[in-house]
């Protein structure tokens, strides 16, 4: 893990955790985006005990977040 950054484990852990006393809408925004960090994982595109910023340099060289979780980019007219 990089000095000064959380690890994914960590990171996902505390937005789950933050989702507590949130709207309908934001808590179900928060939870969509970590079930794609979690496929992220679950793929080995990225691991739990790599750094915040070490996973994200990792998840842009596979074309982002949706990529990388294995969902492909929905098209907007």
């Amino acid at each position: 893990m990089t000095q000064g950054f959380k690890d994914v484990r960590t990171y996902l852990d505390e937005l789950e955790h933050s989702k507590e006393g949130r709207s309908e809408q934001v808590s179900a925004g928060l939870e969509i985006y970590v079930d794609l960090w979690r496929k992220a994982i679950k793929r080995g595109v990225i691991s739990g005990e790599d750094g915040v910023d070490v996973a994200l340099a990792k998840l842009d060289k596979e074309g982002g977040l949706y990529a990388a979780a294995g969902n492909e980019a929905e098209e907007h007219p």
